[in-house]
């Protein structure tokens, strides 16, 4: 787990040099302590900051071929590396190290460009082919780890985050009025845009090949899920066993101690589970509310550590350490999110990184195996659309619209009886109604629908044939995954140098999920069924069995309570940020419907808080508040 940053020059600008490439690679010590490296030699300069996993001694980057016509920076974890560089050999190329990431610079002399669709694991990396003056950006197939560029014509600057391409300097940042609009129907900036103008992501899946004839972004990974009907529950149940059991064991290599996230959910109670048989002194680590807070996770890993016999290790976060942790954590997640679980995520960071280099999480489970509420309201939209239109629009949606309050549920049955798949799956990510959004964005351009349907579009292209339950599980694990939970998931440890690792995302895990018929994985109201069975071997039945409660936290009240002056003096402020971009009538119409117990707009307050505190830091203050 590393940082990279790097400048080609490929038109009509100066060649880098040394003090470039420092200053780049300055902004994110925090992803590599461990060791720096540099390579610059004419239109390109590369720079690597590491955290040692692998080969400690003799991992350091940039790393080459043997002739020095191929150089490589790479963030990440190729976990199958024993295998291709057994491969490798056999083809007669030599390896300097033991080094996971060294089968890069052979695959790609081997493979070419194609090297990337031969790697299981997490990864961003830049290499560099001097004898074709080109440059490959690759990152991995579910987007774990983040890869931003900028390219203007005469020049690239990329880095695993904003900071090291905004040092570069060859653009100042400001906001993209039409991410801002993606960001308040998603509840994210859906890849590749970002919130800053000129600054994109790396979608998850793709490469980015830069040559004097420009920059060019493709999908090299694309499949295709085909479900297959008629193969025995019990069958999907051992194989599902086996590459878990395989997908953790790959991702417990490492050369430095490594400990598990424990929630007390099934998710990474398994995790911890298959991590135990291998070490007797595991330690885990959770974090929670103080007091009897009903959101707190710490009673249900408590008893989960126990049974498992670990090192256990908790910290609390309360509304004012919420509040005064904010900051810090923008300043590293580089965007605004309505999640309000960053902050939690950032002090059990903190914790972990104290006393171990990687941690195995439970992240990634939901997406393909169907444990999130909206797949069952899918399921149950698809019998709702077979009602008569007279039965849906005459009685049901009426009366659903004279519930007080309830502006989830509302919201949830108009988007139902949509027959539009596309339609129907932007409602589900809806963070604002459409009158909400009309006061927000009072006077300002509107987003086309064709063009906020686009993100869904973009990924949905060749899974139409399928039923629209496995479409939004598809694109789910392709869009809000990698754009919002994975992307505060890798920044928020990286804050602590902490690598964090994602065993339900592992290559061969995935592709057996995407290909298993939805009925398998919801039945009756119980969502990840299989996944359930598949894990009921090695946890107790009250763990399998207990309630999804996601990783919540109390803002709702805190905002209406303990945090109502902090939100207030934040976002009513006279020289507030967000007055540049969005209606005083609509802010102040969220903050008064929550306050009075109307709504609950927990989200959309915190939308508002991390956008306005963002922008002062990264944008107000011409990033200049991001060296820090």
């Amino acid at each position: 787990m590393c940082g990279i940053a790097g400048v080609f020059a490929y038109g009509e600008a100066p060649e880098p040099d040394i003090r470039l490439i420092r200053r780049m690679t300055e902004t994110i010590v925090h992803r590599g302590p461990d060791d720096e490296g540099y390579r610059v030699h004419g239109p390109v300069a590369l720079g690597h900051r590491r955290l040692s996993i692998i080969d400690p001694a003799g991992g350091h980057q940039p790393m080459s071929n043997e002739t020095g016509t191929v150089w490589l920076i790479c963030n990440g974890e190729i976990y199958n590396f024993r295998e291709l560089r057994d491969e490798l050999e056999s083809h007669g190329h030599r390896f300097l190290s033991r080094s996971d990431n060294e089968v890069v610079v052979h695959a790609y002399e081997q493979w070419g460009d194609d090297c990337v669709q031969r790697f299981n694991g997490m990864f961003a990396f830049a290499l560099w082919d001097e004898a074709r003056r080109r440059l490959l950006l690759a990152r991995d197939h579910f987007g774990v780890k983040p890869l931003y560029f900028h390219a203007d014509g005469a020049a690239i600057a990329f880095g695993s985050e904003i900071k090291a391409v905004l040092a570069a300097g060859r653009l100042s940042p400001a906001v993209d009025s039409g991410a801002l609009q993606l960001f308040l129907h998603y509840r994210f900036v859906p890849s590749p845009q970002t919130l800053l103008r000129g600054i994109s992501r790396v979608p998850p899946g793709h490469r980015v090949t830069c040559d004097r004839t420009g920059v060019r972004c493709e999908r090299y990974f694309a499949p295709v899920p085909e479900p297959r009907e008629g193969i025995a529950e019990s069958e999907y149940v051992g194989e599902l066993r086996r590459r878990l059991t395989t997908a953790v064991e790959r991702q417990l290599v490492s050369d430095v101690p490594v400990g598990a996230f424990l929630s007390g959910g099934v998710d990474s109670s398994a995790i911890a589970a298959l991590m135990a048989r291998h070490n007797a002194h595991l330690s885990t680590f959770c974090v929670g509310f103080a007091g009897d807070e009903p959101l707190s996770e710490l009673g249900a890993a408590r008893e989960v550590a126990a049974w498992l016999g670990t090192d256990h290790h908790e910290v609390t976060v309360s509304a004012r350490e919420f509040a005064d942790q904010l900051p810090a954590c923008l300043w590293h997640l580089e965007e605004p999110t309505t999640t309000t679980s960053i902050v939690p995520l950032f002090a059990l960071a903190r914790l972990t990184g104290r006393l171990v280099k990687v941690v195995l999480t439970g992240q990634g489970a939901d997406e393909p195996f169907g444990g999130y509420h909206r797949y069952l309201g899918e399921r149950y939209g698809g019998w709702y659309r077979r009602l008569p239109e007279r039965l849906r629009s005459g009685v049901v949606a009426p009366l659903v619209e004279l519930l007080p309050g309830q502006d989830r549920v509302k919201r949830a049955v108009r988007s139902l009886g949509n027959s539009d798949d596309a339609t129907r799956f932007l409602a589900l990510y809806a963070l604002l109604t459409d009158p909400l959004l009309d006061r927000l964005l009072l006077g300002r351009q509107r987003l086309s629908p064709d063009e906020l349907l686009a993100p869904i579009e973009r990924w949905r292209g060749g899974v139409r044939h399928l039923e629209p339950l496995a479409q939004l599980m598809y694109i789910d694990a392709r869009l809000s995954l990698a754009d919002d939970l994975l992307l505060y998931g890798d920044k928020m440890a990286m804050a602590w140098s902490l690598e964090a690792r994602v065993p339900f995302l592992d290559l061969d895990l995935m592709e057996l999920a995407e290909r298993m018929p939805p009925a398998v994985k919801l039945k009756g109201r119980v969502g990840k069924y299989v996944h359930k069975q598949a894990v009921a071997a090695w946890l107790p039945e009250g763990i399998v069995r207990r309630r999804k409660m996601g990783f919540g936290v109390p803002t709702a009240r805190w905002f209406r309570g303990e945090l109502r002056s902090f939100v207030r003096d934040t976002l009513l402020a006279s020289n507030a940020s967000w007055r540049e971009h969005l209606s005083a009538e609509g802010v102040a119409a969220i903050l008064d419907a929550h306050q009075s117990g109307r709504e609950n707009y927990e989200r959309q307050i915190f939308a508002l808080l991390t956008f306005e505190i963002w922008h002062r830091e990264l944008v107000a203050h011409r990033g200049q508040g991001w060296q820090r």
